[in-house]
């Protein structure tokens, strides 16, 4: 009889995830699982063992009761239970499944943007339950699409599918709907391990005699795993464990497949294969005993049959271990040492290996069993770069068999080896929010593409906190990001430095308003220049040096005082922490012209001004930096005049006559028809004294009189 495990066989990523955070975290704390961590007992009973609690919500709450650490299962839950335990005190390891948070976020904004959720599973499954609640209970869940049949549908509607279901099912749905809602927006939410797993199922069903699907009778992707098998293979069969073996089943059986959903750990599938592998021994001997009699009567037949199903039992056992190993995604990895058999290699074997010879086309690795396999350059790494930048020979590395060439040499990948252990690295910095560090290997139309373990690509608009024109000055520079988001079916990693800058940014801001006070001095730098002002950064805050507050005297752009980059020192003018604003002010720490020049001017003086501003009351004319005065729309001409700008314009020079002046108001009130008015004064009394005198005084006289007073004056 000939064992054959499928591919894809036992824990997925995210329960083997879930699993290795509980068996971390119990030796160091008091953990309790919310739900069965999976659908398997037996594993649930090891995890027992080890000190790992399980619990239920009750009421919507769970009290604390002495324990202090609480795992979210890989299911996933709603965000009131989030709230909840929070409440509680509960620190919260988070072992949902990156594929399940993924769909809740999808779920999540669909529901937001006014779309009809529409959920394809079993509505009591505890990840549909999750996925409902990240939808406000608005979504409608179904097992099929003949459960809408008499639903009425809105014009739009979100399509999701839980994570284990079939994608005939997932299709037929998305049919249904596509023919009648105006728009359908399809989420595949099915989980890639899934379909890979059900696909080398169905197919190992076809070519075997039984299939044995092993997993909790309990877990949805272990039933939906014997509905495709049995649809394939009507002998196919279910078994937690190895003592529900019934031997019956393998009666005139030569050919056995084994498959296990993705609750099953590894060593209940070994288990099973070690009792199938004990029932073989023992028929093997029952045939011996029969060939030992037939031999004594001459009859050779039943030896040689007996011979030939020893040899098939044997080679059998060698291929069932080697099968046993692709099933396992954490399976243990030979060691390069010597003990690695390298005809029962098979491709997506996870091998130790050290580096023999490396060359700008690739390298050769010593994998044990007096093997040299090929890397290729293009497998070292997902840079495009020599081989010897990154690998010396004798290094030790990680790599996996991708496939048998024609020549029958194994070729090797170092960058899918290292897959795994990215995506655990991507998947923690999501759910702790930490920082990771990584150099750009390239600058693409829209963005950078950083080395994160795979290609993660930074969005323009998240490389730095302003925009950035030319982002070419961020080649081969090791940038700080946070991971937003991660998609590993198609291989896809957005990061931003934006995220992280911000949250510095924020840090520096609340600890500068915590200490700022109005009036305090404080050197800054000159960031940026506006219209109306400059912003100068005070030490993690921007504050507005407003134009009016850069000089004394008026200015028409900013750049007249300062520019970016420089180092002034300003004074602290007002400070809105609820609008998380700062005014700042130059001119207060120079001394106000009020203070130093007005005593040069006085009552009844003519002075030349420059007209400033005007308004529909009067002009505002500057008598020196620093120093205005109005002329009222009264005092601008003898005639009535109903616009300033009839008579003046901004930037004209003018002589103005000072009517009064008050300094602690900071006020000069001017004249220019009183100019007018003197010289005409002026002029006949210097008439009226002529004639007194019998002076003959003419018209010319007159105008001449009258440029002499103007040139005194």
């Amino acid at each position: 009889m000939e064992i054959i495990v499928a591919d894809n066989a036992g824990f997925c990523f995210g329960v083997k995830r879930a699993i290795r955070l509980a068996e971390e975290n119990v030796p160091d704390s008091r953990l309790v699982c919310l739900g069965s961590l999976i659908h398997n007992q037996q594993e649930m009973d090891r995890l027992a063992a080890l000190g790992v609690k399980t619990r239920e919500l009750k009421d919507g709450s769970l009290s604390k009761s002495g324990d202090d650490t609480i795992l979210i299962r890989s299911h996933g839950v709603g965000p009131a239970v989030y709230s909840a335990l929070e409440k509680e005190g509960w620190r919260i390891l988070d072992a949902t499944c990156p594929y399940v948070h993924n769909a809740q976020k999808l779920a999540e904004k669909a529901n937001a943007g006014g779309y009809q959720v529409i959920i394809l599973g079993d509505k009591d499954h505890a990840e549909v339950q999750g996925l409902l609640a990240w939808t406000d209970n608005k979504a409608i869940v179904v097992k099929s699409w003949q459960e809408l049949q008499n639903a009425g549908l809105p014009d739009k509607v979100a399509v999701l599918a839980q994570t284990t279901e079939k994608e005939e099912k997932f299709a037929e749905l998305i049919k249904y709907l596509e023919a009648r809602a105006a728009e359908v927006q399809v989420f595949q939410t099915i989980c890639k391990a899934t379909r890979d797993r059900q696909k080398s199922a169905a197919a190992l069903a076809g070519i075997v005699d039984i299939m044995l699907v092993i997993g909790g009778r309990h877990s949805s992707n272990t039933q939906k795993l014997l509905d495709v098998c049995r649809a394939v293979n009507e002998q196919s069969y279910l078994v937690e464990e190895a003592g529900e073996i019934n031997q019956q089943w393998f009666k005139n059986k030569n050919k056995v497949g084994i498959t296990a959903g993705a609750s099953t750990p590894e060593w209940i599938i070994k288990e099973v294969i070690k009792k199938l592998e004990e029932n073989i021994e023992k028929q093997n001997e029952s045939n011996e005993s029969v060939t030992e009699v037939t031999a004594e009567t001459g009859d050779t037949t039943a030896a040689e049959t007996t011979t030939a199903k020893t040899t098939t039992a044997e080679t059998t056992t060698a291929e069932t271990k080697r099968n046993d190993a692709d099933s396992g995604e954490e399976q243990e990895i030979p060691d390069y040492e010597g003990k690695l058999n390298i005809r029962n290699l098979q491709p997506g074997d996870m091998i130790n290996g050290r580096v023999v010879s490396v060359t700008e086309e690739g390298a050769m690795v010593d994998i044990g069993g007096k093997s040299e396999v090929i890397l290729p350059a293009a497998e070292v790494s997902h840079r495009h770069i020599d081989p010897r930048e990154i690998l010396a020979v004798g290094q030790d590395i990680l790599v996996e068999v991708i496939k048998e060439d024609d020549e029958g040499h194994f070729i090797l990948s170092h960058k899918k080896a290292l897959l795994d252990q990215s995506y655990e690295k991507l998947t923690d910095a999501i759910e702790n929010g930490s920082v990771i560090t990584a150099p750009v290997i390239e600058v693409v139309k829209g963005g950078l593409v950083v080395d994160v373990g795979i290609r993660g690509f930074v969005p323009a608009s998240q490389v730095e906190r302003a925009y950035v024109e030319d982002l070419s000055q961020f080649l081969h520079q090791e940038l700080r990001m946070k991971v937003l988001e991660m998609d590993r079916e198609n291989n896809r990693v957005v990061l931003s430095q934006r995220a992280v800058l911000e949250g510095e940014h924020q840090q520096k801001k609340a600890a500068a308003f915590a200490e700022i006070t109005e009036g305090q001095k404080r050197k800054g730098i000159v960031s940026r220049l506006a219209k109306f002002g400059a912003f100068v950064d005070i030490g993690g805050i921007d504050g507005l040096l407003h134009i009016s507050e850069m000089t004394w005297g008026r200015i028409e752009d900013p750049a007249e005082i300062v520019k970016v980059g420089d180092e002034i020192e300003v004074v602290v003018k007002k400070v809105d922490r609820e609008k998380e604003k700062i005014s700042l002010s130059l001119k207060a720490l120079l001394k106000s012209p009020w203070d130093t020049g007005i005593e040069k001017f006085k009552p009844n003086m003519v002075v030349n001004g420059k007209v400033v501003r005007i308004a529909p009351f009067g002009a505002f004319i500057e008598l020196e930096q620093g120093i205005e005065g109005l002329a009222h729309i009264s005092q601008i001409s003898q005639k009535r005049i109903s616009k300033v700008e009839e008579v003046l314009s901004v930037g004209q020079q003018v002589d103005v006559k000072i009517l009064e002046i008050e300094p602690a108001k900071k006020r000069i009130s001017l004249s220019l028809k009183d100019i007018v008015t003197d010289l005409e004064r002026t002029d006949f009394n210097t008439y009226q004294r002529r004639q007194d005198e019998d002076a003959a005084v003419t018209i010319g006289d007159l105008m001449k009189m009258r440029s002499e007073n103007q040139r005194k004056k």
